[in-house]
């Protein structure tokens, strides 16, 4: 099978999001859970057992036979009332593990290794492939802030989108529900308060993260809004998502064209459906995976060793980075099979692939940024994309140990000033920009002199980051006990904050950097730290990568020769080189960018050996090509401050992007 690059390259670094949907929970054992008609069948039975006027079940019954299933399930809510209708769910979701239940897909699915999956069923199912796993739902508006933080493959977070059985006041299910989590704001009870939080973190989610849709019919009109919603305010820029769906369920073009997902095809469901997760685990981490029926529950036991050790840190000593096996994992519930050897696991080809490129050190950048934090107060460190701008960052922000806060603006357009402070701020109660300050000042007081701001901005209203910056401003300039300092890191949305924001706000005439390239033995480094010999390949991945960090990661984390030819080969199919170049063409289509305006024109004169305008001149300001290009990681200054392709792989990628008439993927 062949699978997406950029879908085994996100698994490998822990950042896919499953989606899984009623069909792998139907999976599990034939008729153990209903299907929506199934279900709502048996409530219009249940109606009539109870004996509900008949045009009650007629209505019920008729609105079944029309799809229209959300008002059936509010109508049969509102008739039989809150006990009979939440006894009628347990009944019919709320089950023990049976014996034979077939988990293949459940365990294959965490054995992509994920921090956080994410489901709209109501069942156990999926806790039943992992022991340990933390159950979230939208009422827990703590554990939703901190899901990012603390969520990790060793201790991951199962987010019950549309709640669980076990908490009957969570579930999703009748019109009301759906719009109460979903609506337009109208609503204002106050669980909608809280389930507003778990709507802007469902939008980002799917504007910042790959979603693999697993189970998923795409149905529900509801999360189609929302993919749909987000795609408006990112007009398709937004992180590409994958769909497993069995071969002939959907046609591609439903899903590619209208919600920027990419159709993976199986066979059918079952077996088939597993193999598929477990040939992308091996693809990502190079597992050897045996097959389902073969895989033993208590294999990973041995003496000296317990059940938690699985899921070690992968620093832990007692198992290697590349021993997360994809293996059965004991449920309380259920009979226990008898142990059984171990398979013996085939040697593997190539050493383990690193999950984490290692940090290089740039202690002369981290001391020059927090040297003009403490004398300017404020600094934007920009950088082209996955530049290292962010992380730099946050090694700035370590100088500050504990006294640091970080801020990231919803990127809503429609978000309240309540919805903005509440996601800022992480505290249901901070729900003006007034309150944000005083939340801001109150934290700050009693861990020292100095407390750094760090605001991660990713567009988002205008208006109210217009207000926040006028609000930071009054923080940092107001006598205080504690002296407030602000970095920006970023890319193209920090530099538009440079040039338009009105005068008075924090983010006007603050001092800037540009983050540099890595040098030829800063990537030595890097390659040493894998294990790859640095002394030898340093100089040809630096050029092979124009030292670009993102384009560093790719290549450490992917697998192959090293010498420059073999790694520009490969950055020039990658889809980072590849995506970059499609989004500024598409941009020049959507805004009619035409001339000497649009990124075209720009590749087609470097390309051809003329000049073009150069980068520091142009001050960051994003209305130029150029600048965009720069931001995009596509292009850079050379030593004489000429504007140049970044690699001979964009020049590549570039040559055959421009040919192609569809610049889309």
């Amino acid at each position: 099978m062949n699978l997406p690059r950029e879908l085994v390259e996100a698994v490998r670094r822990h950042q896919v999001v499953p989606f899984v949907g009623a069909g792998v929970s139907m999976g599990v054992k034939r008729g153990l859970f209903p299907s929506w008609t199934q279900l709502l069948e048996g409530l219009a039975e249940r109606l009539e057992q109870e004996a509900l006027p008949e045009t009650v079940v007629a209505e019920v019954r008729q609105r079944i036979a029309g799809g229209d299933f959300l008002t059936a399930a509010e109508i049969g809510f509102k008739e039989m009332g809150a006990f009979r209708f939440n006894r009628f769910l347990r009944e019919r979701l709320r089950v023990l593990r049976p014996a034979d239940a077939d988990l293949s897909v459940v365990r294959a699915l965490w054995g992509l290794r994920p921090e956080v999956m994410l489901t709209t069923n109501y069942d156990d199912v999926l806790l039943w492939g992992r022991d340990g796993a933390e159950s979230i739902s939208n009422d827990q508006e703590d554990e939703l802030n901190l899901m990012d933080a603390e969520a990790s493959p060793e201790a991951p977070r199962l987010w019950y989108l549309h709640g669980t059985i076990h908490r009957l006041s969570t579930l999703i299910l009748g019109g009301a529900d759906y719009a109460r989590l979903y609506g337009d704001g109208t609503q204002q009870d106050g669980r909608y308060s809280l389930y507003t939080n778990a709507l802007v973190r469902l939008r980002e989610w799917i504007r910042a993260k790959p979603f693999l849709y697993v189970g998923f019919s795409f149905s529900d009109p509801y999360v189609l809004k929302q993919i749909e919603h987000v795609l408006g305010i990112t007009k398709g820029r937004h992180v590409p998502s994958f769909a497993l769906m069995k071969k002939g369920s959907i046609e591609r073009g439903a899903l590619w064209p209208r919600y920027n997902i990419q159709l993976i095809e199986y066979e059918d469901h079952g077996a088939p459906l597993a193999a598929c997760l477990n040939e992308l685990s091996r693809a990502a981490f190079g597992q050897q995976v045996p097959a389902p029926a073969a895989i033993d529950p208590f294999s990973f036991l041995s003496a000296g060793s317990a059940p938690g050790d699985m899921y070690r840190s992968p620093s832990s000593p007692s198992r290697r980075p590349d021993a997360f096996a994809l293996e059965s994992f004991s449920s309380p519930a259920g009979p226990s099979p008898a142990p059984q050897a171990p398979p013996q696991a085939a040697p593997q080809a190539a050493p383990p692939i690193p999950l984490d490129p290692p940090h290089v050190p740039r202690p002369a950048l981290e001391q020059e940024y927090a040297r003009i934090l403490r004398s300017q107060h404020r600094l934007v460190l920009l950088a082209p994309d996955e530049g290292g701008a962010r992380s730099l960052a946050r090694r700035v922000a370590e100088q500050y140990g504990e006294r640091v806060t970080w801020l990231a603006p919803p990127n809503l357009p429609d978000c309240t000033e309540a919805d903005y402070c509440r996601a800022l701020a992480g505290d249901a109660s901070v729900t003006s920009f007034d309150a944000l300050v005083e939340h801001l000042r109150q934290r700050a007081v009693g861990l020292g002199r100095e407390h750094l701001l760090v605001l991660r901005y990713e567009w988002g209203p205008l208006g109210h980051l217009d207000t926040l910056g006028k609000h930071l401003r009054r923080l940092m300039e107001e006598p205080s006990k504690v002296e407030f300092h602000l970095l920006v890191a970023g890319g193209e949305r920090a530099a538009w904050l440079l040039h338009n924001v009105p005068k008075f706000s924090v983010y006007k005439d603050a001092p800037r950097r540009e983050v540099p390239d890595l040098t030829v033995d800063e990537v030595r480094q890097l390659l040493d730290g894998v294990r790859l010999d640095g002394k030898r390949w340093a100089s040809e991945v630096h050029e092979a990568t124009g030292g670009h960090l993102g384009l560093l990661k790719e290549v450490l984390l992917g697998a192959g020769a090293l010498d420059r030819e073999a790694v520009t080969a490969r950055l020039a199919r990658s889809p980072s080189v590849r995506g970059a170049l499609q989004d500024r063409l598409r941009e020049d289509e959507r805004n009619g960018y035409a001339g000497r305006r649009s990124c075209r024109f720009v590749l087609e004169e470097v390309l051809a050996g003329r000049p073009v305008d150069a980068l520091e001149p142009l001050d960051h300001r994003i209305e130029h090509p150029e600048v965009r290009l720069y931001f995009a990681g596509l292009v850079r200054s050379d030593a004489e401050g000429k504007t140049v392709l970044r690699c001979r792989a964009v020049e590549l990628a570039a040559r055959d992007a421009l040919a192609r008439k569809d610049v889309r993927p």
